[in-house]
C-alpha cells in the first residue's frame, strides 16, 4: 500500500487517522444522527406497544347522601338478609385487559417503523462517512497552508536576500536607487504574503478543529505531503455492492418503508378485531352479593370514512417521493465514485506537471541570481525568476494536498475505510 501522509521527521501535527476517529465521537452531525437513530428505535418501540396487551386500573371512591339497603327475606323460617345496595362509602375498583387479536393495519405499521429505524441506523453511518470526507478534505487544506506558511517564509528570506544584495550593488555604483526600491517593495510583498499565509492556516487549522473536536498541533512545521504518483486500479474495483453503501442502503430502506405505510393504509379497509375482560371489585354488590366479578367480550370494529381513501392516495404519493430518492441517491453515490475517481487521476497528473514546475523554476531562479550578480540579467529578470519559482512552489503544494485528499475521498465515496490495509491502493 502506497503511503499518503505526510514525510517522516520532526513535526508535530497529529496523523489523519486521529482527527477522523475524534470527529466519529465529537462531532455534532454525527451526534446527532446518532441520536435520531436511537429516537427512530424508541419510535418503533412505541409501535409494537400499540399491538400488544395492556393493563388498565382504575379506583374510585364516592360519598353517598344516604345509605340505600333493603331486607331480603329469602327463607321464611330464618330472619331477613340485609343487603345494601349503595353504601355511604362507595369503594369500586375496575382492571381491564384489553387484547388486540387482529389488526393488520396496526402490524403493518409496527414493521414499517422498524423499517424506519434500520433506514436511519444507515443514515447515521452515511453521516459518519460525510464527516469522514470533511475532515480530510480540511486535514489536507490544513497540511497545504501549513506548507504555504513555510514557503512564504523562505521567499521572503529570499526576498531579503536580494534586498541585501541590491543594496550592496547600490554602493558599488552598478545598481540604481530604483532597483533598491523594486527589492524593497519586493520584500513588502513577501510580508503580506506570508500574513494571507498564516492568517488561512489559523482558519483551516480552526475549521478542522471544529469539524474533529480535536485542536491541531502546529508547535513544529509539518512535513511535506509524500505520494509516489501511482495510478489507481480501474474503476470497477470500486464498484461497491448497493448495500455497502450506506447512504443507498438508507435510502432503500425508507422507501421499504414507505411501501410499508401504503400497504398499511390499505389494511384500514378490513375490520379490526379485540379481546378484553374486566374484573369489578366493589363493596355495593347490590342483588348479586359478589364483591368481585368479572365480564369479557369480543369487539369487532369497522370504520369507513373519506378520509380513508384519501390518506391511501397520500401514502401512494409518499411512496413515489421515497422511490425518487432512492433513485437520485443510486445514481449520486455512482456520479460520486466515478467523479472521485476521475479526480485521482487528473490529480496525478496535476501533481507531476507541477513537480516538473518546481525543478525547471528553481533552476531558472538560481540562474538568474548568478546573472545578476555578474550584471548579466536585470532584477526586474531575477524578480520574475523568484516570483516563477514561489508560484511554482504554491501550485505543487496544493496539487500534492489535492492528490491526497481525492485518494482518500476516492475510498469514502465507494463507502470504505480509506486507512485500512485492504482498501484498492494496496496495488
Amino acid at each position: 500500500m502506497a503511503v499518503l501522509g505526510l514525510a517522516p521527521g520532526a513535526w508535530a501535527l497529529q496523523p489523519l487517522e486521529t482527527f477522523v476517529r475524534a470527529a466519529r465521537e465529537g462531532s455534532p452531525d454525527n451526534q446527532e444522527a446518532r441520536a435520531t437513530a436511537a429516537q427512530q428505535q424508541a419510535q418503533a418501540q412505541v409501535a409494537l406497544g400499540g399491538a400488544l396487551p395492556n393493563l388498565t386500573a382504575r379506583g374510585t371512591y364516592t360519598r353517598n347522601q344516604a345509605t340505600a339497603e333493603i331486607n331480603l327475606q329469602l327463607d321464611p323460617n330464618a330472619p331477613p338478609i340485609r343487603a345494601v345496595l349503595t353504601p355511604s362509602d362507595q369503594l369500586d375498583a375496575v382492571i381491564t385487559l384489553n387484547v388486540p387479536l387482529v389488526d393488520l393495519a396496526r402490524f403493518q405499521r409496527i414493521s414499517a417503523a422498524r423499517t424506519g429505524a434500520r433506514a436511519a441506523e444507515h443514515q447515521a453511518e452515511a453521516t459518519r462517512l460525510q464527516v469522514e470526507a470533511n475532515v480530510v478534505q480540511g486535514y489536507y487544506q490544513l497540511v497545504a497552508n501549513a506548507a504555504l506558511v513555510e514557503a512564504s517564509r523562505q521567499a521572503l528570506d529570499v526576498a531579503r536576500a536580494s534586498l541585501t544584495l541590491t543594496e550592496d550593488r547600490q554602493e558599488a555604483g552598478t545598481a540604481s536607487s530604483l532597483e533598491v526600491d523594486r527589492a524593497r517593495a519586493e520584500v513588502e510583498r513577501q510580508v503580506q504574503q506570508l500574513a494571507s499565509s498564516e492568517l488561512s492556516l489559523s482558519l483551516s487549522a480552526r475549521s478542522l478543529e471544529s469539524m474533529s473536536g480535536l485542536a491541531p498541533e502546529l508547535d513544529a512545521p509539518v512535513g511535506p505531503i509524500q505520494d509516489d504518483l501511482h495510478p489507481e486500479p480501474g474503476l470497477e474495483t470500486f464498484a461497491t455492492p448497493e448495500l455497502e453503501l450506506p447512504s443507498l442502503a438508507a435510502a432503500q430502506a425508507n422507501t421499504r418503508a414507505a411501501a410499508q405505510q401504503a400497504r398499511a393504509q390499505r389494511l384500514t379497509l378490513l375490520p379490526t378485531l379485540s379481546g378484553n375482560v374486566t374484573e369489578r371489585i366493589t363493596n355495593a354488590a347490590g342483588f348479586a352479593g359478589n364483591k368481585a366479578s368479572y365480564t369479557a367480550g369480543l369487539s369487532l370494529n369497522w370504520m369507513l370514512d373519506y378520509t380513508t381513501f384519501a390518506s391511501m392516495k397520500s401514502q401512494d404519493a409518499a411512496l413515489a417521493v421515497a422511490r425518487a430518492r432512492e433513485e437520485r441517491t443510486r445514481r449520486s453515490a455512482s456520479d460520486g465514485i466515478h467523479r472521485a475517481w476521475s479526480q485521482v487521476s487528473a490529480n496525478i497528473a496535476k501533481s507531476r506537471s507541477a513537480r516538473a514546475q518546481v525543478q525547471a523554476t528553481n533552476h531558472a531562479s538560481e540562474l538568474a541570481l548568478d546573472r545578476y550578480q555578474v550584471g548579466a540579467a536585470t532584477q526586474l529578470d531575477l524578480l520574475q525568476a523568484q516570483r516563477d519559482a514561489f508560484s511554482a512552489e504554491v501550485s505543487r503544494i496544493q496539487a500534492d494536498a489535492e492528490l491526497a485528499n481525492a485518494r482518500a475521498q476516492l475510498r469514502i465515496a465507494a463507502g470504505k475505510d480509506p486507512f485500512s490495509p485492504s482498501t484498492p491502493s494496496d496495488t
